[in-house]
């Protein structure tokens, strides 16, 4: 008896998270371990529901059984009658599947409606014969209780009207009826062009669903060298473009912009973000956006639907007309990877599948966050991506619906390759369930992972056959901070470096099977730009400085370092790749922000003429490749060194095929000097690099001669006549220098006569 009462006189542990494991049971989890299991009458339900009992599972985990619980009310679970916490409805969620298609299918001449919402109390499909009118339909659909879809045949639909679904519950969603949102497995959408956005998913041809599946660009992982770019900023001021395509889809298509990657020497265009997104925000200076003076998300990593195209990347609106309302754009889309292909340059695509978009109509956010996002114990949503609404990829449809979507790309599309942005928040089963299917539709498909975000761990990739960017290598090279954290380039400490431009294998103590698992480079769309980096670092410009000019001037000193960074970047190991305006150094100032306003708890300071170091939400200059710019001077230099250095790359299979057992350092004075010799058969080079911008070093070179094939400032296009280095050679300060054994040459030279 003294026991019992003790027992009931002591306090529980806070409770963590109370999850819904069917009707009769809820599964609790206490932040600590509770010394004791309590009895039923330490625990009540609101509203109200039945206990039976309390079984333990585990030192933190506890099951009530009672119930029936209903999984479509809002209830809390309170503990001692002062700790609550709300019933999520997690595990209850994941038994409901199907295999059945979903969207708007057309079967004969009758078109079917399906939607997955386990939770709703009802759902209604709205049809429209214009995007800004009212319905012409309003149709009630069945839920098929084994699936959690809802369905029913619509024969008063016609291919090019526009749908969307209008929902009813659960109950935490009770203001959802009042919303009518797309289609999550449309193929186009519509959206208006003002604020708030409205979107509308537009009704398919009959034969959408007999495209025949386009063809692939197969190169292989070692040879990739990528260039990353966006759809509107390569045309946008594109002068061989008519002035209705620029910024478009098929801008691409009838400018020269694949010419120009091609010719640069790279084999591959990375797009970002080509799913419908939020491109919009709130206007400045509402609650939920006090960070982006701009309103706008230009880079496009706010997805809201995954099977259709981004419709602002056609012929842009007036007041009257929404974006994409033509379904011709995916036609456009198609062609413009058709065009890329032509060139024999593959395309991968950035995709977003750890969070999804904000503000806008997404489809995901309004049929039910509780299954398709991660919420904390307490029913907030969890924002390990940073953006508020992450994506639970674990949930058996959303798994489902990230693979149908990568598919409908590679298939529709020909997407070659595929970018997955912060990819540390995909479960592990999802990413098993990406490789096999992706690869069993294409064989050669390149899966690439931006390896942070929640889990920082490259090795769960490279298990699978999957490459990673590489930042210990842009770190390494460049820094990770212009202002605080300086690499290779500026500090001449060469102890880890090395171990990056051999491809950072686990012989090397890295994380990465094969070389090319690495995917190496300089910088990317996030923080500064390559050029605006060094002119920080170099202190040649303050990063709250205001520019006078448009464009600042190309130092020698900004050049000399920039090449010396490129020299290393194209003699690593791994894939490669290039951000858009970097070989020309372009910089990123700020163009077109409004002036300083004042609101409420909000102060928005203009910019203009600072160097932009996240510019996500500039849809202007700042942002836009000025083809003027890379035509002339010292910026056409840099672009002539990276377009030479990119062929060598190509000429040379010891840049690209050298493995573990092909790198040999040679004498390594340290202080700055890099020095080794990459042999494969048929292929002899040495490299040595002296990052001391004071000291000259010296190296002793292999058994030679040895003929420069490119230096920290040139690349060398006729080397028959180069003279021959033997035995040691001098390195000047900050200077860099690339050999190619003598023999070689005489071979390839009789080779070319025969």
């Amino acid at each position: 008896m003294k026991k019992s009462k003790k027992l009931r006189t002591q306090s529980l542990p806070v409770p963590y998270r109370a999850s819904l494991l069917d009707e009769q049971k809820v599964i609790l989890m206490f932040s600590e371990p509770p010394a004791f299991t309590p009895s039923i009458d330490r625990f009540s339900f609101d509203p109200e529901y039945r206990i039976e009992r309390v079984v333990r599972e585990g030192r933190r985990r506890f099951v009530l059984h009672g119930g029936p619980f209903d999984m479509r009310s809002v209830t809390d679970l309170i503990v001692d009658g002062k700790h609550s916490v709300p019933v999520l409805p997690d595990e209850i969620l994941n038994r409901y599947y199907t295999d059945e298609p979903l969207g708007l299918i057309w079967a004969d001449d009758i078109a079917i409606a399906r939607v997955f919402h386990p939770r709703a109390r009802s759902v209604r499909f709205l049809l429209f014969d214009r995007p800004d009118h009212e319905p012409v339909e309003d149709i009630e659909l069945d839920l098929d209780d084994r699936t959690g879809c809802w369905s029913k045949e619509i024969n008063r639909v016609q291919p090019g009207q526009f749908y969307g679904f209008r929902v009813e519950g659960p109950d935490d969603l009770d203001d959802s009826s009042d919303v009518v949102f797309c289609d999550p497995y449309s193929w186009l959408v519509t959206k208006s062009p003002g604020w708030p956005v409205r979107m509308l998913s537009i009704v398919p041809e009959p034969l959408w669903g007999h495209l025949r599946h386009m063809s692939h660009v197969n190169i292989p992982p070692r040879d990739l060298m990528i260039y990353e770019t966006h759809i509107k900023d390569a045309t946008k001021l594109a002068t061989d473009v008519q002035d209705d395509q620029r910024g478009t889809y098929r801008g691409i298509t009838a400018g020269s912009f694949p010419d120009y990657v091609k010719n640069l020497g790279f084999n591959s265009i990375e797009w970002l973000p080509l799913h419908v997104y939020d491109d919009r925000e709130p206007p400045f200076g509402t609650p939920v956006n006090q960070w982006n003076e701009t309103a706008r998300n230009h880079w496009g990593y706010m997805s809201v639907q995954y099977f259709a195209p981004e419709p602002r990347y056609c012929k842009s609106p007036t007041d009257q007309n929404w974006f994409g309302s033509d379904p011709r754009i995916m036609l456009n889309v198609r062609k413009m990877v058709e065009h890329v292909h032509s060139k024999g340059l593959a395309v991968i695509l950035d995709v977003v599948y750890n969070h999804v978009g904000n503000y806008g109509m997404s489809p995901l956010r309004r049929l039910d966050p509780m299954y398709w996002l991660r919420h904390h114990g307490n029913g907030q949503l969890k924002s390990d991506s940073g953006c508020g609404n992450d994506f639970m990829t674990e949930r058996p449809m959303a798994r489902r619906m990230i693979v149908d979507s990568l598919l409908h790309w590679s298939q529709i599309y020909g997407i070659d390759g595929f970018r997955f942005d912060l990819a540390g928040l995909i479960d592990n089963v999802t990413l098993d369930t990406i490789t096999n299917k992706l690869r069993e539709d294409n064989p050669h498909v390149h899966l690439i992972a931006e390896p942070w975000g929640g889990l920082y761990d490259k090795r769960r990739f490279a298990v699978r056959g999957w490459s990673s960017w590489n930042d210990k290598f842009r770190d390494g090279v460049r820094g990770h901070d212009a202002v605080n954290q300086h690499g290779t380039l500026l500090t001449a400490e060469t102890h880890d470096i090395l171990a990056q431009l051999r491809g950072h294998t686990t012989q090397l103590g890295g994380s990465f099977d094969e070389e090319w698992q690495s995917v190496n480079y300089l910088a990317s769309h996030d923080y500064y730009n390559y050029g605006d980096f060094l002119r920080i670092a170099l202190a040649q410009i303050k990063p709250d400085q205001v520019l006078k000019d448009k464009e600042p001037e190309l130092t020698p000193e900004l050049i000399n370092r920039a090449k010396l960074g490129f020299f290393l970047l194209f003699i690593s190991r791994g894939m490669i790749m290039l951000h858009q305006g970097d070989e020309w150094l372009n910089a990123k100032i700020v163009t077109g922000e409004p002036n300083t306003t004042k609101q409420k708890n909000v102060t928005s300071r203009k910019r203009n003429g600072q160097l932009d170091r996240d510019s996500y939400n500039r849809d202007d200059a700042t942002n836009w490749l000025d083809w003027d710019e890379p035509t002339t001077g010292s910026m056409q230099d840099m672009v002539t060194y990276v377009r030479r250095f990119a062929h060598l790359r190509k000429d040379h299979p010891a840049l690209r095929l050298a493995r573990y057992a092909n790198f040999h350092t040679l004498d390594d004075h340290g202080d700055g000097l890099l020095a080794f010799a990459i042999l494969v058969p048929g292929d002899k080079l040495v490299a040595l690099v002296n990052l001391n911008e004071k000291k000259e070093k010296k190296a002793l070179l292999p058994d030679g001669p040895w003929v420069v094939l490119a230096t920290g400032n040139n690349v060398r296009e006729n080397i028959t006549q180069g003279r021959a280095h033997v035995g040691v050679e001098t390195v000047p300060p900050l200077s860099a220098l690339l050999f190619v054994h003598r023999d070689q040459i005489k071979r390839d030279e009789a080779a070319k006569s025969d």
